[in-house]
């Protein structure tokens, strides 16, 4: 059999044309050409179609009769090139459009048989769609917002638009035969090539972002989608270096104002840590009854609310760029719960408020953070206090269902309109009816109650009847079996061992002084350093059993000056006291060899973890020399 350059038969013979014609799922024909005396093609005889001849071209029962007989509009065209194949022998390929049909149709004809016979096999593919996709695509060769590429076998770029070549730089000239590979920088080769497989095998590729190499070696961003069309595959290009560029500026102000509000806390909890130090002084070396008592009082309860809008300025620093971490574990409510009511109980006494707490006989148990979930009921009962006149009733009731638990928080104060109880949750919203009554805050703490509630998998929602009528918070977490409750976070009290050599070394000479101040009246030895360099002569002269570094000191710093001392092989426990309180600050210190990490101002319950770290020492030393 005859071949010609493109690969296809020439003249069938006979015997073979019906197998070609039986096998194609394209439509097919034989037709006897019709010639004047002139030797031209002017009509032609249907002799026979095949199965899929009518879905193709809509026509039907056409065997038998002449092409002159049919509907108007078969292109002179087609004509003359199947007169041609009917006395070259030359097979023929041509693509045009049938008016009759309003189709386009690309048509492949060979000569079958005796010569003299003229008779004309035809096979016929409708390429309607495919002629309409490539007119919408010519009309994109003019964008210069959009680049479009068009690539051949291989990948190699057939034709790309004016969008493509103003993005990249290069000529028309320059640019066609290039591979993908020449425009795409080596790191971003595998992902292409998963691209290139998807739209080979699927269809269209999967869009992503990925850098372009410019003529002159410069990159831009682009917006990458593909699909294939025929045998070709259209690639779109959306330049998106610009919006990539102003995320990284986003990022940026991001990250600038999270190390402007951990330096901001940083240099507020400085000064906060000598006024807490001063106002216990004050506590322990005046009457019980004398008016300096009520004055302290009054000055611990604002220094606590001056530090708990430090922590949560932080916390929703944190929370909103996703760097908090809950630690879960089989918590009991009723010690969460216990502990949120500690922590207001200033709040309330201060207001004259009554608290009714109903939590049920049986343990209810939740799984999360006991720290968290305690900020979030603390949270709860704070704003219930500050909105709520003085003398007010509170209710923190837990009610417990087989699946969830229910705690709610209910108070008699000034109530939330029902037009903006949509709004409470929002970051730095404060209801309008509530200024009058405006007692401080940031409007974030209910922000954070929202974030944290979620962050365990739960839900909170407020419930008023309006202005002057109270309001009901309530949050829904998921209940878990008690059975893998642990021990819990806090250790028994242990009575302290003492006195102890105590070394407090801070370039904050308030802050040194009002701690020794009160460790000395505690009974403990204490000697303090003003930087880093004295700290660790003091450590290894005087062989302190317990150090508080501030990490921030001249000379050298608290990171340096453990790592000094723990080189030096000193036996002591190392506490660092900073205001830095990040992840990546407990991080440093825990790497720099600390035992603990506590923020300032100091608390004593924080004290007295960092006093029993001795104890716990010398517990296991004394075990070590018993076995």
């Amino acid at each position: 059999m005859n071949r010609n350059e493109d690969g296809l038969p020439g003249a069938l013979a006979e015997e073979t044309y019906r197998a070609f014609f039986e096998s194609t799922d394209e439509g097919a024909c034989i037709v006897r050409m019709i010639f004047d005396e002139d030797g031209r093609a002017v009509d032609f005889l249907f002799l026979q179609t095949n199965a899929s001849f009518e879905q193709h071209t809509g026509l039907k029962d056409v065997c038998g009769k002449r092409r002159s007989e049919l509907p108007p509009g078969q292109s002179d065209r087609w004509m003359r090139a199947l007169g041609n194949v009917a006395t070259s022998g030359e097979s023929v390929q041509v693509s045009d459009f049938s008016a009759a049909l309003g189709r386009w149709f690309d048509l492949h004809a060979f000569r079958v048989g005796d010569p003299a016979q003229a008779v004309v096999a035809v096979r016929l593919r409708d390429i309607t769609e495919q002629r309409q996709v490539q007119e919408r695509l010519a009309s994109l060769y003019g964008l210069d917002t959009v680049g479009v590429l068009f690539w051949g076998s291989g990948f190699a770029l057939l034709e790309t638009n004016d969008g493509f070549l103003k993005m990249s730089g290069y000529t028309r000239e320059e640019a066609i035969g290039k591979t993908w590979q020449e425009f795409t920088p080596p790191e971003f080769h595998a992902a292409s090539q998963v691209a290139v497989w998807e739209v080979s095998n699927l269809g269209e590729a999967t869009p992503y972002e990925k850098e372009y190499i410019r003529k002159d070696g410069s990159r831009f961003w682009g917006l990458f989608a593909a699909r294939k069309v025929g045998d070709e595959v259209v690639e779109f290009v959306l330049d998106v270096t610009q919006r990539r560029k102003a995320e990284a500026a986003l990022r940026d102000a991001d990250r600038r104002k999270d190390e402007f509000l951990a330096t901001l806390a940083h240099e507020l909890r400085n000064p906060l840590a000598p006024l807490r130090n001063g106002l216990q002084i004050m506590r322990l070396s005046s009457p019980a009854e004398a008016p300096v008592q009520r004055t302290v009082q009054m000055m611990e309860r604002q220094l606590g609310h001056l530090v708990r809008l430090v922590d949560d300025l932080l916390d929703v620093a944190r929370i909103t760029s996703g760097k908090v971490r809950v630690e879960r574990q089989v918590i009991a409510l009723r010690e969460v719960l216990a502990r949120s009511i500690e922590a207001t109980h200033a709040a309330m006494e201060a207001k004259q408020h009554r608290l009714q707490v109903d939590v049920p006989g049986e343990e209810v148990h939740v799984e999360g953070d006991l720290d968290r979930l305690a900020q979030v009921f603390s949270n709860l009962l704070s704003n219930a206090a500050k909105y709520t006149p003085a003398g007010g009733q509170i209710r923190l009731h837990l009610a417990p269902q087989p699946a969830e638990v229910v705690v709610s928080v209910t108070d008699n104060g000034i109530g939330i309109p029902a037009g903006q109880q949509e709004r409470v949750f929002r970051l730095f919203t404060q209801v309008r009816d509530h200024q009058s009554h405006f007692e401080g805050g940031l409007g974030i703490g209910l922000s954070l109650v929202e974030s944290l509630v979620h962050m365990h998998g739960g839900a909170v929602w407020v419930e008023s009847p309006g202005s002057g009528q109270g309001s009901r918070f309530c949050v829904r977490l998921p209940r878990v079996d008690g059975a893998r409750a642990g021990s819990g976070r806090h250790d028994a009290e242990r009575p302290r061992r003492g006195p102890l050599r105590i070394l407090v070394a801070d370039d904050n000479l308030d802050a040194a002084e009002s701690l020794a101040f009160l460790l000395q009246a505690d009974g403990h030895e204490v000697v303090t350093a003003a930087n880093g360099l004295e700290a660790v002569e003091h450590a290894i002269a005087k062989g302190p059993q317990l150090a508080l570094l501030d990490l921030g000191m001249p000379v050298m710093d608290g990171l340096d000056a453990a790592r000094r001392i723990r080189a030096a092989g000193a036996r002591i426990r190392l506490v660092a006291l900073t205001g830095w309180g990040q992840p990546a600050d407990r991080e440093r210190t825990r790497e720099a060899g600390f035992d603990l990490h506590l923020v300032k101002p100091l608390t004593q319950q924080s004290l007295d973890q960092a006093l029993s770290l001795v104890e716990a020492n010398a517990a296991r030393e004394e075990s070590r020399r018993n076995s």
